[in-house]
């Protein structure tokens, strides 16, 4: 597990989760907007104070857009693979998934040993992707998921502090 002392913990509080709650139903919501919005919660902040909010999170974060599946023709699968128990079987596997089609490949430990992400026009698409991932030779196992719908509850998404 990587050590992390106190000072590297991004530290959201609820004005801030109120806002990427804000940004995560509407990405392109003007300051002004979000500033109006948080009023409603008896916060009283300036489109300046929210512009400063917005880009101390957004320098604190990654981006990691989900395109929504009924919004779409094409499917997003989550490809999950287990690996031999041998030295770099994980690495070699991890470098391989990471040149196909996957736009979000992880590594990690627990009862995975790797999962990507990917879209595709069609079954038969994910099933060639499924054919490839089976097909290396440090991988013993595949799963997948194939998304038909969600929901995003932000609230749930970082600890408030």
């Amino acid at each position: 597990m990587t050590d992390r002392s106190r000072d590297d913990v991004l530290e959201i509080d609820e004005i801030d989760r109120r806002i990427l709650e804000i940004l995560a139903n509407d990405p392109r919501s003007p300051y002004a907007d979000i500033a109006d919005e948080l009023a409603e919660y008896d916060i009283d902040m300036s489109s300046e104070g929210v512009r400063r909010r917005v880009t101390s999170l957004l320098s604190n974060m990654t981006s990691f857009f989900l395109p929504r599946p009924e919004r779409n023709s094409w499917e997003i699968v989550l490809v999950t693979a287990r690996t031999r128990n041998e030295a770099d079987a994980k690495r070699e596997a991890f470098d391989a998934m990471s040149d196909m089609d996957f736009w979000f490949v992880a590594e990690g430990f627990g009862t995975v040993d790797l999962y990507g992400i990917a879209t595709a026009e069609s079954n038969p698409e994910i099933d060639d992707l499924l054919v490839d991932v089976r097909a290396l030779e440090p991988v013993t196992e595949v799963d997948y998921f194939i998304e038909t719908d969600r929901t995003v509850n932000i609230r749930n998404y970082l600890p408030v502090y």
